[in-house]
């Protein structure tokens, strides 16, 4: 079960896991099964779920994580770590200086991301709606957000007559709640692209003052 009393604070942080390699892979085998679960849409994901589609005792899910939202942050950490991982080469790549090109490589690069593998959408929507996960999510966007203002700060990207901090932070604000009204469409290519292309519209207008 995982209902709670309405101020219990739920603690989020996996579980020490041992090091050896069985141990390792029984973890991401639970992970992954999260993910499936994720992707099909299910609703309600429990602990016991995760545990039927793992094919291991719920025992085994507890050994590891306190909580389904303990997983669901580990699915979200590795969303971040992959994130993080096309923003920093994008930044450092010489054939995105002009900001244009590099917020759309970005924003491509991450949508793409979500499409292989859906349940980084799934989880990036919990964030919107589980109070658990809110949290998380606005700490990446901090973090984020950071990159960018901090090269703002020094003149970079030509920035301009703004705040770098609120820029960078509303900017990412878009972005994430865009991505989420795009996964939300996944089963209608034809809305989701639509839906991109506005978001990529509205975060290049809304960028334009600061950065041309």
């Amino acid at each position: 079960m995982n209902e709670r009393a309405p101020l219990e604070e739920i603690d989020l942080e996996r579980r020490v896991a041992p090091r050896q390699k069985r141990s390792q892979a029984r973890i991401q085998n639970i992970v992954d099964a999260t993910k499936s679960l994720l992707e099909r849409g299910q609703l309600d994901i429990t602990t016991s779920s995760v545990a039927q589609e793992a094919d291991v005792p719920v025992s085994s899910v507890y050994r590891y994580f306190p909580n389904i939202y303990s997983i669901h942050r580990t699915i979200l950490e590795e969303f971040q770590d992959d994130t993080d991982k096309i923003v920093e080469g994008i930044l450092a790549d010489p054939d995105y200086q002009d900001w244009r090109p590099s917020v759309s490589g970005m924003l491509r690069g991450l949508r793409q991301l979500i499409q292989d593998t859906p349940a980084y959408g799934a989880v990036l929507r919990l964030t919107m709606t589980t109070l658990e996960l809110r949290a998380v999510k606005d700490d990446w966007n901090r973090k984020i957000s950071e990159v960018f203002a901090s090269r703002w700060r020094q003149g970079l990207d030509n920035f301009k007559d703004g705040d770098p901090d609120i820029v960078a932070r509303m900017a990412v604000e878009i972005y994430t709640s865009a991505e989420v009204i795009a996964f939300e469409k996944r089963l209608s290519p034809e809305q989701a692209d639509a839906y991109f292309d506005e978001a990529m519209t509205a975060l290049e207008r809304y960028l334009a003052p600061y950065l041309d």
